[in-house]
């Protein structure tokens, strides 16, 4: 155990002083000042103070939004009717223990059984090249590939309100 921590101890390391991270799926950290791969943003919203921006890079062509996102650090979880088409989740929220309150809707306690409901839920949002508009994703994490240049970005949406990743 020692050594795996010691291992991902380095990686880090390595990853924050802007030097890439191999890894057996082909994909490693980038610097997200001059990314050359895939750009990950996530917006929590309410739900956290929280903004990240990381940089994938890719050793293939394409890359799926879910291994990207994995990889970036994320857990995306689906939903049990359209599974990872739908984010319901990401990195644990919103909690499926605690209710969470958006103002002019009872408490909210997200089973993620089904599809969220329209005034609290993760958009996922993506970018064709850097200097592009966000634009709404046309498929879910699971499908949608994803090429270097682009940029992918989840954030949580509340009271009809969707900003884009970058808001906030």
């Amino acid at each position: 155990m020692k050594l795996s921590g010691l291992f991902l101890s380095s990686a880090l390391l390595l990853a924050l002083s802007g030097c890439a991270v191999p890894s057996a799926s082909g994909l490693s950290l980038g610097d997200v000042e001059d990314c050359a791969g895939i750009t990950v943003v996530v917006n929590y919203g309410v739900l956290s103070n929280e903004r990240d921006v990381l940089c994938v890079d890719l050793a293939e062509d394409t890359a799926l939004a879910k291994e990207v996102m994995a990889f970036a650090g994320y857990d995306i979880e689906g939903t049990g009717t359209y599974g990872d088409q739908v984010v319901c989740r990401v990195n644990g929220l919103p909690s499926d223990s605690e209710a969470f309150t958006i103002e002019g809707e009872q408490p909210h306690l997200e089973s993620c059984a089904d599809m969220p409901p329209a005034f609290a839920y993760w958009a996922l949002w993506q970018k064709s090249t850097p200097d592009a508009p966000w634009a709404y994703a046309e498929e879910g994490v699971g499908t949608l590939e994803l090429r270097a240049g682009q940029t992918i970005g989840v954030v949580f949406s509340t009271g009809g309100d969707t900003p884009t990743p970058s808001e906030g």
